[in-house]
């Protein structure tokens, strides 16, 4: 079994919650980008904020010991700015890193009260006041187009508050005149496009890294790049199973792409459903349901895990969860679940139930509930039968 590290080019870095946490670095965070680096590995670093400038970002990582070039920074601010590129003028909500970025391309960067812009664009700004907010909205009506660095709705302040983030302006002017904003940052694709670019490599020889589910998986998902999720940061287990966004892998944190685990790829059982039922009898599990509710988790052409899941009148019934024993304690369950729980999701259903003997703990960091079983629809009562009568009854709402 290979290690992530071992069968990727490029390797692309979200910032805090994987390499950093506020002001202290993730433990193993610099000897894993050394060892990248001495394998020849591109290493390249997200953010999606767009206040500070790449040298700024560099001289950051470099105080906590991780080797950075500001070459090898991509910000939320240099998307918006290449999505630009050949407009003369935009007007600015946003600090320096954005203005910096803009200029860079070439474009003019108005203050005051102009009278019309080619562009206004909008990132994290701790000064932003009503006056910019009036201006921008006024320039946007006059025609001008409007791009967001990024749509955070908020920013992690120290301390652990939320502070309004680039979002929470945006949707300001957006508000007031109708106009949704064309977007850089993550989720969306052009961050990732850039940082491609500076890596200098096919978005297939790509692995990007990161811990907020909903921005940097999704995001590098739809960019057609490989994702891993750390749970060192923002994100936990239970929130793949709320977006459409599968990661071939998940780990603690960052050291783990040096570390032999499988990539999955995650499937729908074949006609007959023997490898789902292969995978149940190895555990000893008796697999139930028709192949046509189980998927199965597929890695270097071998079925590592399982999971089927029913669906009836807007309820999903997960069930014949099974993973290979050399495969566990790798999170290779939770991806499988994660997929069965969108399965069920885009099939119409709101909530996800099933039945334990033993799994409850494992079940519970997904986010699922204990419940009554004798609450439990007829259909899934009936279904679960066999399960003995101290198992336990689990609800999730998807």
């Amino acid at each position: 079994m290979d290690a992530p590290a071992d069968r990727y080019d490029s390797f692309l870095f979200d910032l805090d919650g994987v390499l950093y946490r506020g002001d202290r670095v993730v433990p193993g965070a610099p000897e894993t980008v050394a060892a990248l680096r001495r394998s020849g590995g591109e290493v390249v670093f997200l953010t999606n904020n767009s206040s500070r400038t790449r040298e700024a970002v560099a001289e950051r990582l470099e105080r906590m010991g991780i080797a950075a070039d500001p070459s090898q920074v991509v910000t939320s601010a240099m998307a918006a700015a290449s999505m630009l590129k050949g407009a003369g003028t935009a007007f600015v909500i946003g600090e320096e890193g954005l203005r910096a970025a803009l200029s860079a391309a070439g474009l003019e960067v108005l203050s005051g009260e102009p009278e019309s812009a080619d562009a206004v664009v909008i990132g994290w700004d701790r000064t932003a006041d009503y006056e910019a907010l009036r201006t921008a909205s006024v320039l946007v009506q006059r025609g001008a187009r409007l791009v967001a660095t990024n749509t955070d709705a908020s920013y992690p302040a120290p301390g652990g508050d939320l502070w309004p983030g680039a979002g929470a302006l945006v949707a300001a002017v957006e508000t007031t005149t109708g106009v949704r904003a064309e977007v850089g940052g993550k989720p969306q694709t052009p961050l990732f496009e850039e940082a491609l670019r500076i890596a200098g490599m096919p978005a297939e020889r790509a692995l990007m890294i990161g811990d907020r589910v909903e921005t940097d998986i999704v995001g590098a998902v739809r960019a057609g790049i490989d994702a891993v999720v750390v749970f060192s940061g923002a994100g936990t287990p239970s929130d793949l199973l709320d977006h459409d966004a599968p990661a071939v892998a998940a780990m603690n944190a960052v050291p783990g792409v040096l570390e032999p685990r499988p990539l999955v790829r995650i499937r729908p059982a074949g006609e007959g459903g023997e490898e789902a039922r292969a995978l149940a009898d190895a555990v000893g599990l008796a697999a139930e349901g028709g192949p046509d509710e189980a998927l199965v988790a597929e890695a270097d052409g071998e079925d590592v895990a399982t999971a089927s899941v029913a669906i009836e009148e807007g309820t999903g019934y997960l069930h014949s969860v099974a993973v290979r024993p050399d495969a566990r304690r790798l999170h290779v369950g939770t991806l499988v679940v994660a997929a069965g729980a969108r399965r069920a999701a885009h099939a119409g259903a709101s909530e996800l139930l099933l039945v334990t003997e033993d799994a409850a703990p494992f079940f519970a960091r997904l986010g699922f509930e204990e419940t009554d079983r004798l609450g439990l629809p007829g259909w899934v009562a009936e279904r679960s039968r066999a399960c003995s009568q101290s198992a336990t009854a689990m609800r999730r709402a998807i």
